[in-house]
């Protein structure tokens, strides 16, 4: 037996199909906003990486040497290799609204839902810098988690612009406000109290207190990037309808990376409950990492824990078949099966003469909905058997119309 290689992992059978089924169903509402998608390598010079973030980051990835000795890694994420692209080709126009959907690798340690192999759905808007735009991408990450599925949400939002002018205002030194915006990050998780406690002893009581003051709820009015804030806010909700946003002034994500909007997708219920799905910011500064001025907002979504949430709670949303069940004519079955195939229903068959029990245990272990029972008595009547396996009912067809009544049955049965 060979082993796979350690945080990596295998999908198969219905797993690997809702896999994909979801995955196209964030293509489709991504290039249904105007997105269109940018393909890049999965490797790269390394020289890519360390120069935009710092050699230290060769840590995390999987670099090595080809066979002329060029350093190369494997892309730890999609941004870079995109505004590698965005930066470099004139033909562009903007604003470009771009998106990314595939493999990324980190070398990382592997816990549950951490994995050295993942997949990453990226959107970005490059070349604008209007608000509306960070609206735009929330709203279609909304739109794609409303279509998969996903319930009981908040999205959490803030705009880096504000913490960065309440650190000036208190006059800190850089490597303190890298300081005081970790512990900021970690509220949620050991409370207000204990936050500020570490705060004070980095930058003194005085200033800890204004810090408190601002994550408690003080008037924020004056700082800059509030007015960015509620026009977003206020944004959302009236021109998309989405009114569970809420500002979250404890908001950090990536110091180093975004300095306008910020925001994720936190679940609210259930076992995932405070896990984030789902984030993003708007970042324009980091094009000038590649000798450009692009104004850049992006977000992503988290597949592989959206996976987890769909996959636990399989209710067969999105694999709407069936499954032809040859018991006494293999000809007929094969017949019917094209003729639904070429209607554009997703259709299996067993071209083995099977009884009717094996038949519905095989389409039951699939979770295949539909199983249309193909036997001489119905045929000689013109008719066909299809069984609903929820509803565990049967209902007759005329063989003549099949495809036009199973296409009837498909959009009464959304489930």
């Amino acid at each position: 037996m060979v082993d796979k290689v350690k945080g990596v992992r295998d999908f198969t059978g219905r797993k690997a199909f809702i896999r994909q089924q979801v995955l196209e169903t964030i293509r489709k509402t991504y290039e249904l906003f105007g997105f269109e998608p940018i393909e890049t390598p999965a490797f790269e010079y390394l020289s890519l990486f360390t120069d935009k973030s710092g050699p230290e980051i060769e840590s995390q990835l999987y670099s090595f040497e080809d066979k002329k000795g060029e350093k190369l890694a494997l892309r730890p994420e999609h941004t870079v290799s995109k505004l590698r692209v965005v930066s470099s080709d004139k033909s562009l126009i903007f604003p470009l609204k771009a998106y990314s959907i595939g493999n990324v690798w980190r070398y990382d340690d592997v816990r549950k839902g951490r994995w050295r192999e993942f997949i990453q759905a990226d959107i970005d808007v490059f070349g604008s810098p209007s608000i509306f735009y960070d609206s735009e991408i929330i709203a279609c990450i909304d739109f794609a988690l409303k279509k998969i599925g996903v319930k009981g949400y908040i999205i959490n939002v803030s705009n880096r612009k504000i913490l960065t002018s309440l650190m000036q205002t208190l006059e800190l030194k850089i490597e303190d406000i890298i300081q005081v915006l970790r512990e900021i990050d970690k509220i949620h998780k050991v409370g207000l109290e204990e936050v500020i406690t570490k705060i004070t002893a980095i930058i003194g009581v005085e200033k800890a207190e204004k810090i408190k003051e601002y994550l408690s709820g003080s008037d924020i009015s004056h700082l800059n990037g509030f007015d960015e804030l509620t026009t977003l806010i206020s944004d959302l909700k009236k021109s998309y309808g989405i009114d569970n946003v809420i500002f979250d002034r404890s908001l950090v994500r990536g110091q180093d990376y975004y300095d306008g909007t910020i925001f994720e997708f936190e679940f609210t219920e259930g076992k995932f409950k405070g896990v984030v799905m789902a984030g993003g910011g708007r970042y324009d500064k980091l094009s000038k990492n590649f000798d450009s001025d692009l104004q850049i907002v992006g977000g992503a979504i988290g597949f592989d824990v959206i996976m987890e949430t769909i996959l636990e709670n399989d209710k067969n949303e999105f694999q709407k078949s069936f499954c032809v069940i040859n018991i006494d004519s293999v000809e007929k079955a094969r017949d019917i099966t094209m003729k639904l195939r070429e209607a554009g229903i997703v259709t299996d068959v067993l071209l083995d003469k099977v009884s009717l029990s094996k038949g519905l245990d095989y389409c039951n272990s699939k979770k295949i909905k539909f199983a249309i029972i193909v036997g001489d008595r119905d045929i000689q009547e013109g008719k066909i058997t299809v069984r609903d396996l929820d509803a565990k009912k049967d209902i007759k067809l005329d063989i003549t119309n099949l495809e036009k009544e199973l296409l009837k049955i498909i959009s009464y049965n959304p489930q």
